[in-house]
């Protein structure tokens, strides 16, 4: 995985239900490879995915690296711990809504947006939206949400 060449998958993909887990394994598999770029592996939200399936960063590198393909990594994770379905499900919503009612991380998010030249998308008020857009993906006006395409 060289995220130099080209961005990891997209938060709003998924694998064994759970939102953001295909960009964190691209990411972890970039971190070994020594090919992150501009991207972090250890940080952000992947630490809340993280705590979701009751790993630390280091034990996420672990099962990464002790297997090659996403099915495995995500059975690795699954024998560590299997997280109820409520638990992933708040965990989605939160990835798909954040930084919903957090006034500070609203703040961050909308000089992030101004820092990358999309202050004009006032539309993007969430951070996969965000992400999506810094990694050249399209995002409708309004974005996911708003078009009622983050939720299947």
């Amino acid at each position: 995985m060289d995220l130099t060449k080209h961005a990891p998958r997209s938060v709003y993909d998924t694998l064994g239900g759970m939102r953001f887990l295909p960009r964190a394994i691209d990411k972890m598999r970039a971190e070994i490879a020594g090919t992150t770029g501009e991207y972090n592996a250890r940080t952000g939200f992947g630490t809340r995915l993280f705590d979701l399936l009751g790993v630390d960063a280091d034990g996420f590198e672990a099962i990464v690296r002790a297997h090659d393909t996403d099915d495995g990594v995500l059975e690795g994770l699954l024998a560590h711990k299997h997280p109820e379905a409520v638990a992933v499900a708040a965990f989605n919503d939160r990835v798909e809504s954040h930084p919903e009612g957090d006034p500070e991380a609203q703040e961050r998010h909308r000089t992030m947006l101004e820092k990358a030249g999309l202050g004009h998308r006032t539309d993007i008020v969430t951070m996969a939206d965000r992400l999506d857009l810094d990694d050249g993906r399209e995002v409708p006006q309004g974005g996911h949400l708003g078009k009622g395409l983050a939720k299947h």
